[in-house]
């Protein structure tokens, strides 16, 4: 791990954030008090385990009379009217890092150096003659190499054009936090690049489907998951804007957010050229991303690694999050993407892991530009119109998702 030892309380969810911006960010949270539930309940009781007012960090979404209780507990102890209701300002203060802890809040603990790679088992001669890209090499007897094996946990595809590289590993040093992930090597032309597909006529991306049956209504061979910013728009009743949303030349939405709290709607931006280049929200507008040649947007976060480095985000001691399952794409060199796919929720296959994880496994990988999308229970790879990953969560419909490789062999259902 490069520069200082980075420390990080495993429950709490957001950046610390400078105590004289705290009164800008009210409008950014709603008022929870018992009866409601949502994820910003779940996120709150998360934050306040590691404060030491819950005992467990296996906390649902439900404000429960305990919940009021637990809440008036605290603002017992930070000297605030003991109401049980969690108002924009008592979330302000438990999210700052400032709130007071009680004598039984959980010690920090350090962040895990990702485990080298292992090599999963397969017989290297399956493959047909490459070239040093993985490409099908001339003197290959066919134009399209389809392998997969879930069991031994490697999936290929290469074509003249296209090579996927997807393999599984698994990590299970930690008894207490197994890992389950999945690396995709991806090597793409101008004759096969990216694509950032939408669902839906009006407005693209809202209209959700299951990603299967996405994926198989296109004949995608790898699809990943994305931002899904479709979400945002339809159903936003968090505040929370759907970023700067540009999708194959097209121009979807514009608001993003002005401050700095999760998802953040930081910016990957993808470029005619095949290169990808990572951006804060604000950074520029829509008009200015297509000027300098960009074809899509992605808009989630905190970036994960810049110019070939760990991003501020991930340097800071002070930055919190979860083991939870994860979606990340990035760059080694233009039209030469890696995807990292993590499981996670599932109790004794694989926990997930801290987006700090995922951000130095793709700096080890030699990635140069990289995004964390959205996770939990949105992540899902597919490879030939198949689900190639597992989380402890349903099938979340999508609006979008990001293909590599078209291919008839994909079945329609």
């Amino acid at each position: 791990m490069p520069g200082k030892k980075m420390w990080i309380a495993a429950g709490l969810i957001a950046l610390l954030l400078c105590l004289c911006c705290l009164p800008a960010l009210s409008e950014e949270y709603r008022v929870l008090k018992q009866g409601m539930k949502g994820d910003d309940v779940q996120r709150l009781k998360k934050a306040m385990y590691w404060l030491g007012y819950f005992t467990t960090p296996d906390l649902d979404g439900n404000y429960t009379k305990t919940t009021a209780d637990r809440v008036r507990q605290l603002q017992k102890n930070n000297g605030l009217e003991e109401t049980g209701v969690a108002d924009a300002a008592l979330q302000e203060l438990v999210f700052s890092g400032s709130a007071v802890k009680t004598g039984s809040a959980p010690a920090p603990s350090p962040i895990p150096t990702p485990a080298p790679t292992p090599e999963p088992l397969f017989d290297p001669e399956i493959l047909p003659p490459r070239t040093e890209e993985g490409f099908l090499a001339p003197e290959a007897d066919t134009e399209e190499f389809v392998y997969a094996d879930a069991d031994k946990g490697v999936w290929f595809y290469f074509t003249p054009s296209l090579s996927i590289d997807l393999r599984r590993y698994e990590d299970k040093s930690d008894k207490k936090f197994p890992i389950v992930w999945y690396e995709a090597d991806i090597h793409c032309t101008p004759e096969t690049p990216l694509v950032a597909y939408t669902n839906g006529t009006k407005t693209p991306g809202t209209a959700r489907i299951s990603p299967v049956d996405f994926v198989r209504q296109r004949h995608i061979v790898l699809g990943i998951t994305d931002d899904h910013f479709g979400y945002r728009i339809v159903e936003n009743d968090k505040g929370i804007p759907p970023g700067i949303i540009i999708r194959e030349g097209q121009v979807i939405t514009t608001q993003t957010r002005t401050k700095e709290t999760l998802p953040n709607l930081d910016i990957l931006a993808v470029f005619e050229d095949g290169s990808m280049k990572t951006f804060k929200p604000q950074e520029h507008t829509a008009e200015e991303y297509l000027a300098m040649g960009v074809r899509s947007t992605y808009a989630f976060g905190p970036v994960l690694i810049q110019n070939g480095e760990l991003s501020e985000y991930m340097l800071r001691d002070e930055y919190y999050s979860y083991h939870e399952p994860r979606m990340a794409m990035g760059m080694i060199e233009p039209y030469h993407y890696f995807i990292l796919c993590v499981e996670g929720r599932l109790e004794n296959r694989s926990k997930g892991v801290y987006l700090n994880w995922v951000a130095e496994k793709m700096l080890e990988k030699g990635v140069v530009e990289a995004l964390n999308l959205d996770g939990g229970g949105t992540a899902m790879l597919t490879f030939m119109g198949q689900r190639v990953n597992r989380t402890g969560s349903g099938i979340r419909s999508v609006g979008s998702m990001t293909g590599f490789g078209v291919s008839d062999q994909v079945p329609e259902k």
